[in-house]
């Protein structure tokens, strides 16, 4: 490698310059002058010393160390660049994925389409201790993640007491939800574990983007479902459910009251047992055919009566008719054919386009179009039984099946139907009427209401009734407890991996790299 006179001085020479201007350029940019002359000084240095040693470069690169050793280099160099342009790439787009069961680390897919629809700035303002600080920060960072539009700001309850006084906070963890002049409170939170706490926030940001609740009137007087039923039957959960998101729900008796008051915007009848009167019907009609929203849920056992007022608006459902299901889910039932499990849904309609999971109807009856559907409406099975279905007849407690004569599936179990309306005004604004007719109403009692989507199918009928189709999705659910049991056969997976199959890679990772070396 010529004779060492030339090559090391000027090799080092020129490592020394261009160490010198690298630390001037760092100690003074602001006169970058002398950075510039030295790393000029390195470049004359550097390429005097190559062209000096050309012949010793060409000897040393032909030796099968310096190539091993090149390789080395580059293969780190080509790591430490895929890193770099990896973490680049993190940085600008954030991504997250949530393996955990529950999905507790991420948003429901309401609370990210609400996020997603913003259309102004949402301040999430929280009065906390300042050890409450980072829990909070972590709770808003879901939010956050989603929508630049949502800030957050932390104030510290006990430096701050006159915006305390202003906002009148009894606790501290109290959450204040602001989009322009609308406010939204949330309070007695239990903190970061909440089970209610991404509910509660999202009904927050809802509250103040949306505006006022939704009246909703829950018809009484003919043996519906309770709302204040806490049992297994009653719909005390819905109501809860109802009031702490878009809803104000009250009992209505058209009898008592004479009409359906005019702040209704949804009405709801679950499951009547007795006979409506005239007026009733009439009322009902007035209410659909002026514009109104409607949920009617039939049960087999629903007077006859019901049928003739559901027949003019294009739905047909017969009284004593259930359906018995005899495919293999009924085992998640409990192996009850009365209560079909229902994976079949309208993937065109807004109600049922994101229902992924399994729904459960305990005793339905079917409901299906009329033959000829009235001028203008606009009617949509939503979803249905399986192909092994029946449609057959309830005798007292008692079914009687007829193979020969009973009609089969898939049977239509719920409509969604919708037609315009012309309201006598001034301006001759047209209007639509929305009506959903459900061949059951136990789908959605405290017990039912737990399995699969229950729940959300309810919300999200609702969701489409009020004309607020942004909001059908599945919503937040309760973290609940994820938890990995050791079964005598995970037990041996676990030590055969630990103490056969890993050693047994090492080892034999080992003896190919030792051959490798000897071939050489």
């Amino acid at each position: 490698m010529n004779d060492g006179k030339a090559f090391y001085p000027t090799l080092i020479g020129s490592v020394a310059i261009g160490l010198i201007a690298l630390v001037a350029l760092y100690l003074a940019p602001e006169t970058p002058l002398v950075a510039q002359i030295m790393g000029g000084l390195f470049v004359v240095v550097l390429l005097a010393h190559l062209f000096m040693n050309v012949a010793a470069y060409k000897s040393l690169f032909k030796r099968r160390t310096t190539q091993l050793g090149l390789q080395a280099v580059i293969n780190a160099v080509l790591v430490l660049a895929i890193v770099v342009v990896v973490n680049l790439i993190i940085s600008n787009y954030d991504i997250k994925k949530d393996i955990t069961k529950n999905k507790i680390h991420t948003l429901s897919e309401q609370s990210i389409k609400v996020l997603a629809g913003l259309k102004g700035d949402v301040v999430l303002k929280a009065f906390v201790n300042p050890t409450q600080v980072q829990e909070f920060e972590n709770i808003f960072s879901k939010y956050t993640y989603h929508s630049k539009l949502l800030k957050r700001e932390f104030v510290d309850v006990d430096k701050d007491p006159l915006s305390v006084q202003k906002y009148n906070i009894r606790t501290a963890g109290t959450v204040v939800v602001e989009s322009g002049d609308r406010t939204a409170r949330v309070e007695n939170l239990s903190g970061p574990d909440d089970p209610k706490l991404e509910e509660k926030l999202t009904n927050a940001i809802i509250s103040v983007t949306k505006g006022g609740k939704k009246k909703l009137y829950y018809l009484s007087g003919h043996g519906e479902r309770l709302l204040s039923d806490t049992g297994r039957e009653g719909f005390s959960e819905i109501k809860s459910a109802l009031e702490s998101g878009r809803y104000q729900v009250e009992e209505l008796s058209i009898l008592e009251k004479g009409e359906i008051p005019k702040d209704a915007e949804i009405l709801m009848v679950a499951g009547p047992k007795s006979e409506f009167m005239p007026q009733e019907y009439q009322a009902m009609e007035g209410f659909l055919k002026a514009g109104g929203k409607m949920l009617f849920m039939v049960e087999p056992t629903s007077p006859k009566s019901v049928r003739d007022f559901l027949l003019k608006f294009g739905a047909d459902w017969k009284p004593k008719k259930v359906v018995l299901e005899t495919n293999s889910l009924q085992q998640l039932a409990g192996g009850n054919p009365l209560t079909p499990i229902v994976t079949s849904y309208d993937r065109n309609h807004e109600i049922t386009r994101e229902s992924k999971q399994l729904t459960l109807f305990p005793i339905s009856t079917p409901v299906e179009k009329t033959a000829k559907i009235p001028e203008g409406e606009t009617i949509t099975s939503l979803f249905s039984s399986s192909a092994k279905s029946l449609e057959t007849d309830l005798q007292g407690d008692r079914v009687k099946v007829n193979q020969a004569t009973d009609r089969k599936g898939p049977l239509s179990l719920a409509l969604a139907i919708s037609g315009p309306v012309k309201k006598k005004e001034e301006s001759e604004k047209t209007l639509e009427f929305r009506l959903v007719v459900v061949g059951d109403s136990d789908f959605a009692s405290n017990q039912a209401r737990q399995f699969g989507m229950n729940a959300d199918l309810f919300q999200n009928i609702l969701s489409w009734l009020a004309q607020e189709e942004d909001l059908i999705a599945i919503r937040p659910k309760n973290a609940g407890e994820s938890q990995f049991d050791i079964t005598e056969q995970r037990s041996r997976v676990i030590n055969l991996a630990s103490i056969i199959i890993a050693p047994l890679v090492m080892f034999i990772s080992g003896i190919w790299v030792w051959i490798s070396r000897r071939r050489r």
